[in-house]
């Protein structure tokens, strides 16, 4: 991206408007993890050639780094391969997408080095320390099925620099196609002469106040402890780039504190995540979501003011003892999930009023783990279920509530209490299951699911869940399993998952599943799985519905 003082802004200052061209390249480089082990700092893979205004490019990804000296950070280049050429009047872009390829992670502004570095002689630009290789592999810019990076490349080039009267291919960089048994693969998301980055800011919504822009980015981070323990301190996990009010942003964690003085701690910091973005004040806040057992979940609010110098780009929001946090019950499947909630301020915000209003906190609600404490406790219950050979204990009035088939049954035995004297009822259907019975009264009782730590989204035990949502009309318990299935989704997953979705009328999830497998780099890792075959064989409409969204993706 071409900065204030960038020469393609100063030539077009002089005189005339000048025309420029843009082109976006998106290339997938394959066994990004074999090549951080094996390749020496210096060493590089590099894409496929292309051609643009009519000159031959290449984009280089340095795994090891550039020299010995930055061997902990990943380099990135673009090489133009075409002589003569001068990056004069050339503007260049680089970024590090997400595993799917669509958000980006690293760019120009979250690069250790700022400023754009030259090598190779004199034609290729790029950045020496673009990421720093731990937070790159901890982040989700790697793929953990296929070990892929995926870097997009955006460049633009005045209409001053004429294309050569040679063709590209016959007068290319000498050294620069040495080694080319280390050329990646184009990934199918390679996309050709795509315009400038586009705002995709689409849960930014303005509020009843017109002075202020709010949005939302939730980062979800699996295997926490495994992080954290290849992570140093100052070391973070990042998430995609978020848009709101026209600038992008995004969530650092870092796992071992960001400095000295936060040693033992998590620390979670808001950044601007372009360059040469105008100054920008924003109010914000961090909630550790579904951590509401585990004591203060939610940050107080922040007000920052965000520009292009790195003392301002980025402002700490919120810290965590490390060790209070992972003994939160939430945290047992180890996977630390958190929120950030932004609101930009439109011009010069209002002052800060000298005194604010005193403010009472109200302990957090305790409902759900008194039900449950009444129903493992069976005080005051009144009725007996007998379901897989096991028999529950439960209170008639929080079954009436909470289900229309429950309110029947219940019904059926105070109008007739000489034909059940004792207000049991055996549950005789062959799948229902005692396991699947004690989750329905763990979510009638409480709204959430029983400890699911040890349970697959295959086994039967879903199913027999799935089974007793039905017979009992518990929409509720549906609905906590599509969200636990959700989490599930996989290329290698998503099959089975959409199967289950669609022989139980979960909406969402089916929903949620079709959107997912459309691309096409991920519907072609789906339809190598076993699940994909008997998808195909229950569900063939299923198939033929994203086949058709895929024609105009």
């Amino acid at each position: 991206m071409a900065s204030k003082n960038s020469p393609l802004r100063a030539a077009a200052s002089r005189g005339p408007a000048i025309k420029t061209l843009t082109t976006t390249r998106v290339y997938t480089f394959s066994n990004y993890s074999k090549a951080a082990a094996h390749l020496r700092p210096g060493e590089a893979l590099r894409s496929k050639p292309f051609d643009f205004h009519g000159r031959s490019w290449r984009i280089k990804l340095y795994p090891a780094g550039f020299s010995p000296a930055t061997r902990d950070f990943v380099a990135v280049f673009v090489k133009c391969r075409t002589e003569p050429f001068c990056f004069y009047n050339t503007g260049v872009t680089i970024e590090i997408l997400d595993r799917r390829g669509e958000s980006a992670v690293f760019d120009d502004a979250t690069a250790k080095t700022r400023t754009l570095a030259m090598s190779d002689g004199e034609f290729s630009r790029g950045y020496v320390e673009l990421a720093r290789r731990q937070e790159l592999e901890a982040s989700s810019c790697v793929c953990d099925d296929d070990d892929t990076v995926t870097v997009r490349c955006t460049l633009t080039i005045g209409s001053l620099a004429k294309p050569p009267s040679v063709f590209p291919w016959r007068r290319t960089a000498k050294g620069d196609d040495d080694d080319d048994d280390l050329v990646a693969t184009p990934s199918l998301i390679e996309r050709f002469a795509m315009d400038v980055a586009v705002d995709t800011d689409a849960a930014s919504t303005s509020t009843a106040a017109p002075e202020v822009v709010t949005g939302s980015h939730t980062l979800a981070i699996s295997r926490f402890s495994e992080k954290k323990a290849s992570l140093a301190r100052g070391e973070c996990v990042r998430s995609v780039q978020f848009r709101v009010r026209g600038s992008n942003w995004y969530i650092k964690v870092y796992p071992n504190g960001h400095d000295s003085g936060s040693e033992g701690s998590v620390s979670f910091f808001l950044a601007r995540g372009r360059s040469g973005e105008r100054e920008t004040t924003a109010e914000f806040a961090f909630e550790l979501v579904n951590f509401a057992e585990a004591g203060n979940h939610k940050s107080a609010k922040v007000r920052g003011t965000f520009d292009d110098n790195a003392s301002n780009s980025e402002h700490l929001g919120f810290q965590r003892a490390a060790a209070e946090l992972q003994s939160a019950r939430q945290m047992r499947n180890d996977r630390l999930i958190v929120r950030c909630r932004l609101g930009v301020f439109k011009g010069k915000p209002p002052s800060p009023i000298l005194a604010e209003a005193p403010a009472i906190a109200v302990p957090p609600d305790t409902r759900s783990s008194d039900f449950l404490g009444l129903l493992n406790s069976q005080e005051g219950s009144d009725i007996t279920y007998a379901a897989g050979g096991t028999t529950f204990r439960a209170h008639t009035c929080i079954l009436l509530a909470r289900s229309p088939v429950f309110r029947e049954e219940v019904r059926e035995l105070i109008d007739n209490p000489e034909k059940h004297p004792w207000r049991r009822i055996n549950v005789e259907e062959e799948e229902m299951t005692a396991q699947a019975f004690e989750a329905l009264l763990h979510v009638v009782y409480t709204d959430q699911l029983p400890d699911m730590s040890y349970v697959e989204p295959t086994d039967e035990a879903v199913e027999a869940m799935l089974f007793a949502a039905e017979r009992y009309e518990v929409g509720r318990l549906k609905h906590r399993c599509e969200q636990w299935l959700c989490s599930f989704v996989t290329p290698f997953t998503v099959a089975d998952i959409l199967s289950t979705a669609v022989r139980y009328d979960l909406r969402l999830l089916e929903d949620a599943c079709v959107q997912y497998a459309t691309p096409d780099h991920v519907w072609e890792h789906v339809k190598g799985t076993d699940g994909f075959d008997r998808l195909r064989a229950t569900c063939p409409h299923i198939v033929r519905e994203i086949e058709s969204k895929q024609r105009n993706y």
